[in-house]
Order: C-alpha cells, then sequence, then structure tokens
C-alpha cells in the first residue's frame, strides 16, 4: 500500500469498520439461520406434505445466456468483497474514488454529486457497509436464483442499485465530461444494467436472431462512439490527454512487471502524442467498422478481445489494483457480453444447420454468423 493512501486512512475508523462488519455478520448470520429453520419446520412436520406445483417448462435459453446470468452474479460478488479494503470507511474513498468523478462536470450535476458524496462522508462505515451488503445480496440472488422465480428479482436490483452507483459512485461515466473508453468511461456499471436488460428480455428475443444483432449493433457503436470521443479536439488527448490516463494507472500499488509496462507507454505517449492518440482512435473506429462488417467473425472476436485486454490493463490498471478498486473495470464486463453472445450465436448456428439437415449448407444470417473459424 502506497503512503499516501495509507495517509488518508485512520486505524480507528478501520478497527471499528471491522469491529461493526463482524457483528453484522453475526446478526445476519443468525436472523437466515432461523429463516431457514423455520422453512425446513413448516415443511417437513406439517400433517400433510405441501404440494409441489408443477414446475412451468423454462425455455433453454443456451450457454451464453447462463454465462451471463452467472458472471454478473459472481461480479457483483467481487464487487461486494472490494468494500471490505480497509481505505474504503476511510477519506481514501470520496478523496480518490469519488472527487475524480467531479472533474469537468457541469455545475447541475456537481450539485447533485455533491449531495452523494456529503452522505458517505456523513456516515461511511454505514454506507460502506450497507454497499457491501447491498452487492452481496445481489450477487447471491443471480447465482442462486437463476432457476427459481425469485432470481430475477437481482436483476431489477441491478437496474435500481446499479443506477444509484452509475450516478454517485462513477458520475454517468464521465459523460457529461470528457469521456474516455481507455480510462473506463462509461463506467463498469452502465455494463452490469446493460447485461440486467439482456437477460430481462423476453424468451422470443432469445430463441430470434434479436439477441445477436442487437449485441454486435452495440458493440458498433460502442467503439464508433468511442472513437468520436477520442478525436474530439476539446478532450484533449491529442496533447497530454492520454498521458495522465496512464499515470493514474501506473501509479497505483501494484507489481512491478505491470507498472513497468504502462510506463514505457507513457513516456512513448509524451515523444509522441500524435501517433499514439491516432493508434487508439484508428483501432476503435475500424473495430466499430468490423462489427457492421463482419460481426461475429473469429477476427473480429479476437481483435475485440486483444483491444480489451490492452485496455484494461494500460488504461484500467485491472481495476481491483490500488486498493480503492470498487469494480473489476469496464473491459471485462464488454468481453462477458462478448463471450455470452459468441456462445449464443454459435447456438443459433447449430440450430439453423439442424434444421436443414445434416448434409444441407444453411444460410448464415449476419446474427448467426459461425463466432470462430
Amino acid at each position: 500500500m502506497d503512503m499516501p493512501l495509507r495517509s488518508m486512512m485512520d486505524p480507528k475508523v478501520t478497527a471499528l469498520f471491522y469491529h461493526t462488519l463482524f457483528r453484522t455478520m453475526l446478526a445476519t448470520g443468525g436472523t437466515l439461520i432461523l429463516i431457514v429453520g423455520g422453512w425446513w419446520l413448516t415443511r417437513h412436520l406439517a400433517d400433510e406434505p405441501p404440494t409441489t406445483p408443477l414446475a412451468t417448462p423454462v425455455p433453454v435459453r443456451g450457454l451464453g445466456y447462463r454465462i451471463l446470468y452467472g458472471g454478473l452474479g459472481a461480479l457483483w460478488m467481487v464487487d461486494a468483497m472490494l468494500q471490505l479494503q480497509p481505505a474504503m470507511p476511510n477519506s481514501a474513498f470520496v478523496e480518490m474514488v469519488i472527487t475524480p468523478t467531479l472533474h469537468g462536470q457541469p455545475p447541475w450535476f456537481l450539485r447533485v454529486l455533491g449531495i452523494g458524496a456529503q452522505l458517505w462522508s456523513t456516515a461511511p462505515i454505514t454506507a460502506d457497509l450497507a454497499t457491501f451488503w447491498i452487492q452481496l445480496a445481489i450477487g447471491l440472488v443471480l447465482v442462486l436464483g437463476r432457476h427459481r422465480p425469485w432470481g430475477r428479482w437481482g436483476l431489477w436490483a441491478t437496474l435500481g442499485w446499479g443506477l444509484i452507483v452509475w450516478i454517485w459512485g462513477e458520475g454517468l461515466g464521465s459523460l457529461l465530461a470528457d469521456p474516455s473508453w481507455v480510462s473506463g468511461d462509461p463506467g463498469a456499471v452502465f455494463f452490469y444494467m446493460v447485461s440486467a436488460v439482456l437477460l430481462l428480455l423476453p424468451d422470443r428475443w432469445w430463441s430470434s436472431g434479436r439477441i445477436s444483432r442487437g449485441i454486435a449493433g452495440g458493440m458498433a457503436g460502442f467503439w464508433l462512439v468511442g472513437a468520436a470521443f477520442q478525436a474530439a479536439p476539446e478532450s484533449g488527448y491529442w496533447t497530454q490527454g492520454l498521458i495522465q490516463t496512464w499515470l493514474n494507472a501506473a501509479t497505483n500499488a501494484q507489481p512491478a512487471w505491470i507498472s513497468t509496462a504502462i510506463y514505457r507507454l507513457t513516456d512513448a505517449t509524451l515523444a509522441h502524442p500524435l501517433l499514439i492518440n491516432g493508434v487508439v482512435v484508428t483501432l476503435m473506429f475500424g473495430l466499430g467498422l468490423l462489427w457492421l462488417w463482419r460481426p461475429w467473425h473469429g477476427a473480429t472476436n479476437a481483435l475485440t478481445l486483444g483491444t480489451l485486454l490492452a485496455l484494461w490493463w494500460f488504461g484500467q490498471d485491472f481495476g481491483v489494483l490500488g486498493g480503492v478498486g470498487t469494480d473489476v473495470q469496464t473491459a471485462p464486463l464488454i468481453a462477458l457480453i462478448l463471450v455470452a453472445g459468441t456462445l449464443h450465436t454459435q447456438l443459433r448456428t447449430v440450430q439453423a444447420a439442424s434444421l436443414h439437415g445434416d448434409d444441407a449448407v444453411p444460410r448464415i444470417e449476419p446474427d448467426a454468423q459461425a463466432p470462430w473459424p
């Protein structure tokens, strides 16, 4: 842990936070034991065994749907664990997470963000514990309830809680300021909500090609809009803007092999800012065109995943490093949606082939092209 972060941490606040966390865990665990025990006694000590209604057949949506559902739940639980870092209930969270989102925001939105910052600063331990339990509950509901009606509550909670975090925790992903996809805008929580919307769509969307077409169109739009933001002259990325992005990632507490590569890219950007930003803009623009021209093609998928890995390393610092990371950052969420869409498209291709017969050559539409060559 680096010295600036350590200087913003009060050992007394940290100790009180973990003491309160332990007490809430005991209370929550005891409550759950009583609820589960009462439910078990009700079912097994009744005069007549309870009748179980016939289950309504659930349409098979494929492996892509299951991976997106489970991945979303797992990531919420990871976010919950990150709230237990020692810096979170201290002033470091406001100084290093909330304050940077204020930069470049319009005055009216600064007043909105100030409300959230003030509420957190007034009771940081309570706010941090509430965030931990909410995000852990959403993750558990999603992971454990995928085959149950109440599992969809986690998807609706993702939309509600995600909107709160996106506004006050991520400043609307800096969309009202100077956004850059390189540093993780428009925010990981934005793609949590996108994932929840995809999972809440009706069965006919998953049984048809709408999901594949929708994700492909979204990928194209994402990269083209990102290229436009990155290329805007007023953004400053053609001069010194990218340098600060790299330095923000490089100066976090992390293994040397991670920061060394980022520092080398920083030196290259100092020497050739126009060239480096030009490469970034061209890559984003090219990906947008690829998703319009050859969606779900192997080259398109591979180049997208490679670009996301590079952004996750050099611009987003793998999300969880530095002691105040609140999520895994944007790149893994986009990759999760990409993998889910690829598997869904692959399933659609197999289904199309089976409908045409084993010896027939199916007609592959844009949303059902083979995902890998």
